[in-house]
């Protein structure tokens, strides 16, 4: 009896950079570049100093971008500590970053300045660490293309027909999701197997023809480069995942109350009712052999594409080595998937069959086309033109038996001197034990001054309270008194301030006390008892914070006597 599932495992290895968005940006509150890496953070787990606190406070209340972008910049030691991602930019996007952060792009006409975003797109991302993976549904896209390629075999629509997607796959499978073999392949999300080598890269866009100026030179490139969070090549079998099919066994070519198809046909499928995946891999195959012979040899017509990864590939997937046998007998996929993947690996073969839709200039309609005029590649610079690579190209292997040495050692090779992602990992974890003890640090020390501000509050409330049961007579005292506690406690080793001088004529501490004598030897208000007070307070209290304090000479000057002699 033939088995109701069948379960593949699939073995995903990046031939060419690949980006699939996830609709979530870094932007340059969020992230800093720094050394050649970028830390992607969330602001609000840095400890900041006060002095840190109150700088961001100003900006923030400016609403200054460019105020906020440097700050950023400028504070990057506060916050790579608590990255969850770190990964490693080209030369081209750091010196972009290093140029532009917290600098106007340009000025409108009302003077007002524009300020570049800074954003870099992420890739799609899963799990504790935010490491990349691919969905499912990309890869199963790409496998329905070729399959509805297949199954059109170059037949251009009728005049009288729709153009859309949806039309012709109803045309082509003789119905609609009912009908359709690819509800029978069920394909996980492709997940990383150890932590994927990544890099921001600018994606670029580049005519096909050389395009000419008036003067007969060729135009350079104009446009904004985007910046991509890109899965490099040459990794190998990076991404993993199962496939399962299941089998519809006697239901297949079934058909509903009105005639009308209610499963796929038979001859979309294999004798038990299932989807023949090696013959998909070979269908695959052979739509995006074409089109990857076609890139290469328009791509290599202009320069543009990095020669030593052209000839690699071409001796990896085009001679009949392992790989290209493995391609043959639909053991692997050649795979085109991302965002950047190129319209021309979307549509159908055929003359006549694509409808491309094409943006003209400003003011000008869309144009359709059986091709794009453009495409998209990645680059280390924004206006390098010479060593470019195609976005999102991938080979998939199913159920490999052992290894794939040629794959393996082609891999090798793309992968010589870049960074150690492991121990960008071990550094960022050593950093983050010490930014976490210093934050512990700042948050003892911030604990410590509430507790210090709330104990001087209480103390503050409670002489009040005291000073409210005293005399007229005995509030003064009691000020004076303070104010030499306040003045000492900030002479060193506490402070900074110094002791004030025994000048009758000169404002301060001294002179009031000797105003404070005279009041109490004259005013009738004045108790003995309170003269008393005055006389044995004042020497306690001054001596701290007089300069060279002589207590004959000042018994003397304060009339310490005649204050004892009242009493």
């Amino acid at each position: 009896m033939s088995p109701f599932l069948t379960t593949h495992r699939l073995h995903l290895t990046p031939l060419s950079p690949i980006h699939i968005g996830c609709g979530e940006d870094f932007e340059p509150t969020n992230y800093v570049i720094d050394d050649g890496l970028l830390y992607g953070f969330d602001p609000s787990r840095a400890a900041l100093n006060d002095l840190q606190r109150k700088q961001l406070t100003d900006v923030a209340r400016r609403g200054s971008l460019a105020g906020i972008q440097r700050f950023f910049r400028d504070h990057a030691a506060a916050f790579k500590p608590h990255a969850y991602v770190v990964m490693p930019v080209c030369a081209g996007v750091e010196e972009k970053y290093k140029e532009t952060i917290g600098k106007a792009a340009n000025i409108e006409a009302s003077g007002k300045p524009v300020f570049n975003k800074q954003e870099i797109e992420r890739h799609v991302y899963t799990g504790a660490l935010q490491q990349p993976f691919i969905p499912g549904t990309s890869f199963k896209g790409a496998l329905r293309t070729a399959w509805l390629d297949d199954l059109n075999a170059e037949q251009r629509p009728q005049e009288n027909t729709s153009r859309s997607t949806t039309a012709m796959e109803k045309r082509l499978l003789g119905g609609d999701f009912q009908t359709s073999p690819l509800r029978l392949l069920k394909v996980a999300d492709l997940m990383p197997t150890r932590e994927p080598e990544r890099e921001v890269l600018f994606a670029v866009n580049r005519k096909k023809r050389e395009v000419l100026g008036r003067d007969g030179q060729p135009l350079q490139p104009k446009g904004i480069a985007a910046r991509k969070d890109c899965v490099l090549h040459g990794q190998y079998r990076l991404f993993v995942a199962d496939v399962t099919l299941p089998a519809l066994l006697q239901h297949v070519g079934a058909s509903d109350n009105k005639g009308k198809p209610a499963t796929p046909q038979a001859q979309q499928l294999n004798a038990h009712g299932a989807v023949d995946m090696r013959k998909l891999a070979r269908q695959s195959n052979a739509y995006h052999l074409q089109r990857l012979r076609r890139e290469l040899a328009v791509l290599d017509g202009r320069g543009l594409v990095h020669p030593t990864w052209k000839n690699s590939i071409n001796l990896l997937l085009l001679a009949q080595g392992t790989l290209g046998k493995k391609l043959s007998t639909g053991d692997a996929f050649l795979v085109r998937i991302g965002r950047y993947g190129s319209a021309d690996s979307k549509t159908l073969t055929g003359e006549g069959v694509a409808s491309i839709k094409i943006m003209g200039g400003k003011g000008q309609p869309p144009t359709f086309e059986s091709t794009t005029k453009t495409v998209w590649l990645a680059a280390q610079t924004e206006g390098d033109q010479k060593h470019l690579i195609p976005f999102g190209w991938a080979v998939v292997e199913i159920d490999p038996q052992g290894d794939c040495p040629e794959l393996q050692a082609w891999c090798q090779q793309q992968a010589q001197g870049r960074p150690s992602m492991a121990a960008m990992r071990a550094q960022l974890a050593q950093q983050r034990t010490q930014a976490e003890a210093e934050k512990t640090r700042l948050h003892a020390q911030a604990q410590a001054k509430a507790a210090a501000q709330e104990a001087e509050r209480q103390a503050l409330e409670q002489r009040a309270q005291a000073l409210s049961t005293l005399s007229p007579q005995g509030q003064e005292i009691e000020k004076l008194r303070q104010a030499c506690a306040d003045w000492a406690a900030k002479l060193p080793p506490h402070g900074n301030f110094k002791k004030q001088p025994a000048d009758a004529n000169k404002p301060g501490l001294y002179q009031d006390a000797l105003r404070l004598v005279k009041t109490a030897l004259e005013s009738a208000n004045w108790s003995a008892a309170e003269r008393l007070a005055l006389a044995e307070m004042l020497p306690t209290a001054l001596a701290p914070v007089i300069e060279r304090w002589d207590a004959k000479e000042q018994r003397r000057k304060l009339q310490l006597a005649q204050l004892k002699g009242s009493a």
